[in-house]
């Protein structure tokens, strides 16, 4: 009994793996897959791993796919999930998990892709069983547009540049150019447009760039040439904008560049193109100085043939300078010293030139220290008419900077003045000089002193300075100057001479000459001398003078002589002597004095033949 309970056993473990064998051998569970675009509606298979190739598409927009899961079994097969990866795509039409594709019937899945805005875009989608594993299918998708690709041309060589690039061009020395040809080509799949080509940057041009916007069919292309012609001896950018593309743009000049500084109280001040060199004011009189140095922070050598102050009779000056023509390697420097003395107060400018460069000088000067106190040598009082007294300046102290004057002599009096009241030199003023740090006048082409002629008419004669500082002309003029004053008073007349002029046997004619600083004469007196063994019964002869004194004083052209007169007066002598002589031989002399209302002059005596 316990066999056979045994074998009954067997026989139905037996029974049930044959049963299990059955049921693996029932048909199995088959998926095919296949995929349409709308586009041309195409059905295309697919195999796992098999990629669903979007057509080119523009952006902004959306193209489809339907994927097609068909189960080809008899039997019903079970999906869990359909994910998609890759931000340019998804899935839409899903039904719920897990879904059931009965056998034969197929469940459809739309597919969909917007472009990112890359040239190309990828992802995958996975379709996931219920009972387990899966299958993965690749996504494709394109942008459909332009797309502009840059680059650069050198003779044969040819380098792809991205916007937001930096473009290098060649160290030009300054005065040459470097260039680059930039090719614009469109690999993109449809037509675009370059709308500007633009460049901002200082030594930088382009060229051959088109005039207006351009259209790029795809695999067209157009180039420019972007140039560089340095100025300075610097690094340049640039900003090139090619449509809405940008790349900076770089470059060096070679060469010099030279920059300058002072050094004024021990500040060191760098100057800018147009910035000048500045002095303190400075007193007048006084000399001011800076150091102003060269600096070569450029490329190559620097020369400087000619070093200087642009013009003549400048109150600037420059001295201690190096030997020209002056070399200065890269990083190296040159100093010389600038000179400002001032002649004139308020401001002065000047040029410093180097070369063709030229540097602005400024400075201004403050007034001078006062005049010291002077004198004025000379007479005082009363002086003789018609005399030269010696005239000369002198300052209590020396001034420490040249003086250049002036001294003007002025004659007032109630008569007209004498023409002849004038310098020796001429005229009524005279210029005169004080150097440096001295104290004594020095009158033009005349020493330390100056004669004046005082004339011969009653006169006061006044004597005042002016003083200005040497070149610039500032004015030291006291407001109350020193002056010196004299006078010509009125006095009898004074003869000069007595001539005979012409005489027969019984006349004479004299001739007086003389001055009368009233301007007048009352009378003449004449004296005579008779000769030993004559008798003479009147020996004086006195003349009214007023009425001809008054018309030849009163007339204009007594005044060009002052005071002075010419009196001619003729005598005839009447009377008896003997048969063998004559009237004249019985007179040896005749004296002469004439008078005005002041007094009487001198007398003069003059022998008769």
């Amino acid at each position: 009994m316990r066999m056979r309970f045994l074998e009954n056993a067997g026989f139905i473990g037996r029974s049930l793996l044959l049963c299990l064998a059955v049921a693996t051998l029932a048909p199995a569970q088959e998926f095919v897959y296949s995929y349409v675009l709308p586009s041309n509606l195409n059905t295309v298979p697919l195999h796992p791993g098999d990629t669903i190739s979007f057509p080119p598409t523009p952006p902004n927009t959306v193209a489809q796919a339907l994927l097609n899961i068909t189960d080809n079994s008899t039997l019903p097969g079970q999906i869990s999930n359909i994910t998609t990866s890759g931000s340019a795509f998804g899935v839409a039409g899903l039904p719920l998990f897990p879904a059931t594709v009965s056998g034969g019937q197929t469940l459809q899945v739309l597919l969909r892709y917007q472009p990112s805005g890359a040239p190309q875009d990828g992802g995958n989608i996975t379709v996931a069983f219920t009972s387990g594993g899966g299958v993965s299918f690749n996504l494709v998708g394109s942008l459909s547009a332009a797309k502009f690709t840059y680059s650069l041309v050198q003779g044969a060589q040819t380098t792809v540049i991205t916007p937001g690039a930096v473009i290098s061009l060649p160290d030009t020395n300054i005065g040459d150019t470097s260039s680059v040809i930039i090719q614009v080509k469109n690999d993109g799949n449809l037509a675009g447009t370059v709308n500007a080509i633009s460049l901002n940057g200082a030594d930088f041009s382009i060229t051959g760039a088109p005039a207006t916007s351009v259209t790029l069919q795809p695999k067209g292309s157009f180039t420019f040439t972007l140039n560089f012609a340095p100025t300075q001896a610097v690094a340049r950018q640039a900003s090139l904008s090619i449509g809405s593309d940008s790349f900076s743009v770089t470059g060096k000049g070679l060469g010099p560049k030279l920059v300058f500084s002072y050094t004024a109280g021990g500040a060191t001040v760098k100057l800018g193109p147009t910035d000048s060199v500045v002095f303190s004011p400075i007193i007048i009189s006084q000399t001011g100085q800076l150091v102003f140095t060269i600096l070569n922070t450029g490329t190559i050598n620097a020369t400087i043939f000619n070093i200087g102050i642009g013009e003549a009779n400048s109150p600037f000056s420059v001295s201690g300078l190096p030997a020209l023509p002056l070399s200065l390697p890269p990083g190296a420097q040159s100093s010389f010293t600038i000179a400002f003395a001032p002649v004139t107060t308020g401001f002065a400018s000047g040029t410093l030139r180097l070369d063709s460069t030229i540097v602005t000088v400024v400075g201004s000067g403050t007034p001078p220290p006062a005049l010291p106190a002077y004198t004025i040598q000379g007479p005082s009082g009363k002086v003789d008419p018609a005399s030269q007294p010696n005239i000369s300046l002198k300052l209590s102290t020396s001034y420490p900077i040249a003086i250049a004057g002036t001294l003007t002599l002025t004659a007032f009096g109630s008569l007209p003045s004498d023409p002849a009241v004038q310098f020796s030199t001429g005229g009524r003023s005279i210029a005169f000089s004080i150097p440096a740090n001295a104290k004594q006048a020095v009158f033009a082409g005349q020493g330390q002193q100056i004669q004046l002629q005082t004339g011969t008419v009653e006169t006061t004669i006044t004597l005042t300075p002016s003083f200005a500082t040497q070149g610039g002309g500032v004015n030291l003029t006291p407001s109350n100057p020193t002056i010196l004053s004299f006078n010509v008073a009125a006095a009898a007349p004074t003869l000069i001479a007595s001539q005979l002029t012409s005489s027969s046997a019984n006349s004479i004619v004299l001739t007086l000459t003389g001055y009368s600083t009233t301007r007048s004469l009352s009378g003449l007196t004449a004296q005579f001398t008779a000769a030993p063994g004559f008798t003479v019964p009147t020996t004086q002869v006195t003349v009214d003078l007023s009425q001809a004194s008054t018309l030849w004083f009163n007339s204009t052209a007594s005044v060009a002589f002052g005071g002075q007169f010419a009196v001619t007066m003729p005598f005839t002598l009447s009377g008896s002597v003997s048969s063998n002589q004559t009237l004249l031989q019985g007179i040896t002399s005749v004296s002469v004095s004439v008078a005005n209302g002041t007094g009487t002059s001198n007398t003069l005596q003059t022998g008769l033949p």
